[in-house]
Order: structure tokens, then C-alpha cells, then sequence
């Protein structure tokens, strides 16, 4: 278990964390796709996810992308990216993990750069009218060239959502976010199982004990 003691700089608990999860020279130069994932609300999971991408882009060469899947407020893209920043096509080339509804709707997603280098921050792009409905899927082909393309895609998940549970799925390792001020072992142990049913992985738990940062990150 990884304890985060930091309000906003959390660059000591996310070293010890990225040195367990993620070493960027791997044999064979694929990424991975870690998701971050709250146990409950407001777990700070938002926050973590953002710290833990912020500090693996510092020893990254072909880049860390942090994907939102909060596409209604893209929070993550409004704090990140550079004003002037650059705007990249983020399907890689392949169906999405998302499918907005209306077939045909106009939505795509995008990723801009950050004013930390090799960190990139997904935004969603949609029509002010037209998208009624989105869905998030399996998408094995789309993770698989992320994984060819950049050295780590973190993706922050909300954690009241079990609509994200196909997208836990394709990623290499689901890492629960937990809030100590309201640890629910019964929570966290149907989360996980919930996660493994639907043939994802859990490679551990973070328990944010910040309770300034646990209610202003979702």
C-alpha cells in the first residue's frame, strides 16, 4: 500500500510509485496503460492519476499521455494544457475505446501538450448538440498502438461509474484509489472483484490520506 501525505506536490509518493509500476526502459519498447480508479468518491483519484503522469514524463522519451475519461468536464485538459498548446489526433489509427450516439454523431478525441515535457493530456471534442449518449468498450487494437506509440498512457477513471469497467479490461494494471478517512474494505473488495470478472487486473491500492486534496479531486 502507497500512502500520499501532500496536498498538491506529490513528486516524493509518486517516485516510490512509478519506480514500483512503471519503468520506462522495458525490453521490447512497449508502453503499458494503467488506469487509476477511485474505490469510492472523491477518493483524490484525479489528483493521483495527474501526479503520478506528471512525474513518469520526466524520465519518458516517446511521451505519457493522461487520458480523462470524464469527457463531460475535461478537467485534467482545462488544468494541463499549454495555452498555445499543440492539438494531436489521439485514435491512433483505430476504432475508439467510446461510442457516441448517435451513429455518426460529431465527437472525436484529441491530446495536447503540457508545459511539463513529454506529457500529453486527452480532451473531448463534441458538437454542442448531437451526442446524446456515449458508451466506453473493449478496444484491444486501439491500446495495442498506444502501447507502440508513447511509453505510458495513465488513465483517470471516475469512480462512480462501472461504465468504465470494459475500458479496466484492456489496461495493463487497474491501481484503486482509497481514501483513509472512509476505508471500506467491503467497497474495495467489490471493486476489485468487480474489475477481475470483467478480466481486468488490480496491481494495487494508493491510500490518499490528504483530506484537502481528497475533496477537491473526483
Amino acid at each position: 500500500m502507497i500512502r500520499g501525505d501532500s496536498m498538491v506536490d506529490l513528486s516524493f509518493e509518486m517516485q516510490a510509485l512509478v519506480d514500483q509500476l512503471e519503468p520506462i526502459a522495458r525490453p521490447g519498447g512497449k508502453g503499458r496503460v494503467l488506469m487509476f480508479l477511485g474505490a469510492s468518491k472523491r477518493a483524490g483519484t484525479s489528483t493521483i492519476a495527474r501526479e503520478f503522469a506528471r512525474v513518469a514524463a520526466e524520465r519518458s522519451r516517446r511521451g505519457v499521455w493522461l487520458f480523462d475519461l470524464d469527457f463531460a468536464r475535461n478537467s485534467h485538459a482545462r488544468a494541463l494544457a499549454r495555452p498555445d498548446a499543440n492539438v494531436f489526433d489521439a485514435s491512433f489509427g483505430r476504432n475508439a475505446f467510446w461510442r457516441a450516439e448517435p451513429h455518426g454523431a460529431r465527437a472525436r478525441l484529441v491530446a495536447k501538450d503540457c508545459s511539463t515535457k513529454h506529457l500529453y493530456v486527452t480532451e473531448f471534442q463534441r458538437a454542442r448538440s448531437g451526442v446524446e449518449r456515449l458508451e466506453f468498450g473493449n478496444a484491444r487494437e486501439y491500446w495495442n498502438a498506444v502501447r507502440g506509440s508513447i511509453d505510458l498512457a495513465v488513465i483517470d477513471a471516475p469512480g462512480a461509474s462501472r461504465a468504465i469497467l470494459p475500458v479496466a479490461a484492456d489496461a495493463d494494471g487497474v491501481i484503486l484509489v482509497a481514501d483513509e478517512g472512509s476505508w471500506n474494505e467491503r467497497s474495495i473488495a467489490a471493486r476489485r472483484e468487480a474489475i477481475e470478472r470483467r478480466g481486468g487486473i488490480v496491481a494495487g491500492i494508493v491510500c490518499n490520506r490528504s483530506r484537502i486534496v481528497s475533496r477537491r479531486a473526483a
